[in-house]
């Protein structure tokens, strides 16, 4: 008798323990370390932009872009802001030539920035467990205004899969768990 109720105090306590650190993680989730990852649909013109709804959050776009396609983001800046943008590879992918090549333009079509892997570093995403060549780190400060950003892949003919990633501030809804966990098992094993 005695050693029955131990273990069901044990159980107690060990079930106690798995929902505090289950409501913690749930908790915690709106500052988790990492982008919201969302997948192209590549490739996506001007005439169906992919629209990124607030440039400041961190946001990673997931694209797959043969020579000559393109991929149009669209966003707003409401108020003056400095957003880091850089643009990836997966490693396992660096044995294709073709690199992605991103230009930012304010509304009247103006370049403003560009980011490309001419000098890439090496970067270890732990959620994904990918490693990947990434640009160096651009932070552009922007005006209030409508801008977009077209990734072209150069230097090689076969589709390559590339990353944008844009935005630092890190938040995500308790809703948005189920899709990031199957985002990035879809990220791991490159299905996009």
């Amino acid at each position: 008798m005695r050693v029955r109720r131990l273990v069901l105090r044990i159980a107690v306590v060990l079930v106690a323990v798995v929902a505090v650190l289950f409501v913690a993680g749930v908790l915690s989730a709106g500052t988790a370390c990492a982008h919201d990852p969302r997948f192209a649909c590549s490739p996506r013109g001007a005439d169906h932009p992919i629209v990124v709804h607030d440039p400041t959050k961190s946001w990673a776009f997931y694209g797959h872009l043969a020579e000559g396609q393109e991929d149009v983001y669209d966003f707003t800046v409401t108020r003056p802001a400095r957003i880091p943008i850089s643009t990836l590879i997966d490693v396992r992918d660096a044995s294709n030539p073709a690199r992605p090549v991103v230009t930012i333009r304010n509304a009247n079509g103006k370049a403003v920035a560009q980011v490309d892997l001419a000098h890439p570093m090496q970067f270890f995403e732990p959620f994904s467990r990918v490693h990947y060549l990434s640009s160096p780190a651009k932070t552009i400060a922007f005006a209030p205004g409508a801008y977009t950003a077209d990734v072209r892949m150069t230097g090689g003919t076969e589709p390559q899969r590339y990353t944008l990633a844009i935005g630092a501030e890190e938040r995500f809804a308790v809703t948005e768990i189920p899709f990031v966990l199957g985002a990035i098992y879809r990220i791991h094993n490159r299905k996009f």
